[in-house]
């Protein structure tokens, strides 16, 4: 047996569990805790930025917004169905865009209430839109992704299908380490 809580097997980190913990080991080689530590983001993701609406342009990958739901309609029936809601903020307005996971959206989406959007801009008709936008209530901020550093790990379609993408990555390496900070020694002077 060994000697710390960094030598104790992924599998017994809350969220993981044996049949996952086969996953990490059989994917990225990743047995104990502090294998788990050893996994680094590729990039991070700025969500301290928020941009205007009248702000998107072509040139910008992904944006953050921060605005009202004004509209919300469903066009379409059966497996053709998509769901628009138009947002505003001071400058201008924004289509959001559902083709999949519209009952969830219809559900978390209301009228009148402040989000926060965040997703890739596309142009169409003359105009920007969001599709399958990520969305969070304004009033739920405190605890939320939005303004910090978001990293992206890399992740395969195996890893994905078992909760392992890269925000499922980021919440097991974030458990860990709120479990193991005591034992991670400084090595700066």
């Amino acid at each position: 047996m060994r000697g710390t809580i960094l030598d104790t097997p992924v599998e017994y980190l809350k969220g993981v569990g044996p049949v996952r913990a086969k996953l990490l080991k059989e994917e990225l080689n990743v047995i104990y805790f502090a294998d788990l530590l050893q996994v680094f983001p590729f990039r991070y993701i700025d969500r301290t930025i928020f941009h205007h609406i009248s702000d998107i342009n072509s040139d910008l990958a992904i944006i953050q917004v921060k605005a009202r739901v004004v509209q919300l309609q469903s066009a379409g029936s059966g497996r053709s169905m998509r769901l628009s809601a138009m947002v505003s903020d001071d400058t201008g307005t924004l289509e959001l865009i559902w083709f999949q996971g519209i009952r969830w959206a219809k559900a978390k989406l209301q009228q009148g209430k402040e989000y926060i959007i965040f997703g890739k801009p596309g142009y169409y008709n003359g105009r920007y839109s969001i599709a399958h936008p990520e969305l969070e209530e304004v009033a739920g901020e405190a605890g939320s992704s939005v303004q910090r550093m978001q990293p992206v790990y890399s992740s395969s379609e195996k890893m994905k299908a078992n909760g392992f993408d890269s925000k499922g990555m980021a919440r097991i390496i974030h458990s860990l380490i709120q479990t193991v900070y005591y034992e991670i020694q400084e090595t700066l002077p």
